[in-house]
């Protein structure tokens, strides 16, 4: 049963949640209603628990149920989760601090910030105060990439994000994610560029769409995103080509994809669950 939020106006808005069926044939949407006073969302990624989803917002973390529904915030720290992934069993982040945001976690960026407890608690990792990673990562190997918003320079870590090395390439990402073979897809204005060496050298996708956000499913067989015409995209290892499968409405905050193929949007119309697209 999903403990419902009992807090301010601009929080209940986030129980506003659609799931939306299609008629054969017709690619799925996520409706019309507009969330206007919604927090914004930066990041979806699976529980480290395996139940559900984290949704990374610009008033922490919250939690989501494995079919789409809201449940409540994480801890007290409402940090500004700019970049959040899942590392194994723990979380990394950046970002900014919030108004309840411990000091010593930085002051104006987070740097790379670790939590080993769901997001209930953080600790302070590397470049603290200095750096706000909006682009964040991780591998099928655990190895975490990462981009500065004060560069154009991709970064890799070794050792679970305390230290940070530069992989070789300058590319100027929007959002990165890796899949089942360990490339790295990196959004960019001029489209989608991967890299087969571990960063070291990016080259244009061929016949990818032009995708911001973007994500890979926990098992990273799957690769979702979505475009500036607002229509949803996948492909997987069994099916490298991209396929529309939906439609968002409005602006694309963040997106996520399961194991078996189902979808988690944030858009205008707040957070919905659309079903895995149906076989060609």
């Amino acid at each position: 049963m999903r403990i419902p939020l009992r807090a301010t106006a601009s929080l209940v808005a986030l129980l506003t949640l659609t799931l939306t069926g299609c008629a054969a044939g017709t690619p799925p949407t996520t409706g019309t209603d507009h969330a206007d006073t919604m927090p914004h969302v930066h990041a979806i990624v699976p529980s480290p628990d395996g139940d559900g989803f984290l949704l990374g917002t610009h008033d922490g973390l919250y939690t989501a149920t494995a079919d789409g529904k809201l449940g409540t915030s994480i801890g007290s720290d409402n940090l500004d989760a700019m970049g959040l992934t899942a590392l194994g069993g723990d979380l990394i982040a950046s970002g900014h601090p919030g108004t309840r945001t411990p000091t010593d976690l930085g002051d104006h960026n987070l740097g790379v910030i670790r939590s080993r407890d769901g997001g209930t608690t953080w600790d302070p990792v590397a470049y603290t105060g200095e750096k706000d990673f909006h682009a964040l990562t991780a591998a099928p190997d655990g190895t975490p990439y990462a981009q500065a918003t004060d560069n154009n320079v991709l970064m890799a870590s070794t050792d679970r994000g305390v230290s940070w090395t530069p992989t070789g390439s300058r590319l100027q990402v929007f959002a990165i994610a890796v899949d089942t073979t360990g490339r790295i897809i990196a959004t960019t204005s001029d489209g989608l560029h991967v890299s087969t060496d571990r960063g070291s050298t990016f080259a244009p996708l061929p016949d990818a769409p032009n995708l911001y956000p973007l994500a890979a499913s926990p098992d990273y067989q799957r690769l979702v995103g979505v475009d500036s015409k607002e229509t949803i995209w996948t492909s997987s290892a069994s099916d490298p080509t991209w396929r529309n499968v939906g439609t968002v409405h409005g602006s694309a905050q963040a997106i996520a994809i399961t194991d078996a193929g189902d979808i988690l949007v944030v858009d205008d119309s707040g957070l919905t669950l659309l079903p895995p697209p149906a076989a060609n």
